[in-house]
């Protein structure tokens, strides 16, 4: 019977694959990835890269969106602001996505920093 390669990377899975996943799935993806048993720190490192830009992507849209429900003369204002930020999620979120999915390690400015801040412990 033949025995599966050992990784370590989460689950079992190539590298390659954790850190597409952590990417694909967003702050859930990230931090399940990071917290999953692994000890890949190309996987760690995009899993937490990831976790931080979604965490941050999602504070902020809420923030706007508070913003908005209590100054309502901001929404016409904000309109442009979200819907280019939206596109800019889209898309980074697609080329984070395929970079993981290549294995290519990649440092996102300010989100690299900020992530070795949060994370910083189950990065070592």
């Amino acid at each position: 019977m033949a025995t599966q390669p050992t990784t370590d990377a989460p689950f079992g899975l190539q590298p390659n694959v954790a850190a597409g996943l952590a990417w694909i799935f967003g702050l859930i993806g990230g931090l399940i990835m990071l917290f999953g048993g692994g000890t890949n720190q190309f996987v760690k490192w995009a899993a937490a890269q990831s976790a931080t830009l979604w965490g941050g992507y999602i504070v902020l849209i809420i923030f706007l969106n508070i913003l908005i429900a209590f100054v309502h003369f901001l929404a016409l204002i904000l309109l442009p602001l979200f819907l280019i930020l939206n596109l800019a999620a889209l898309v980074l979120w697609i080329y984070t996505s395929i970079m993981g999915f290549q294995g290519k390690d990649i440092r996102l400015p300010l989100i690299s920093t900020f992530a070795k801040q949060l994370f910083g412990a189950q990065l070592q």
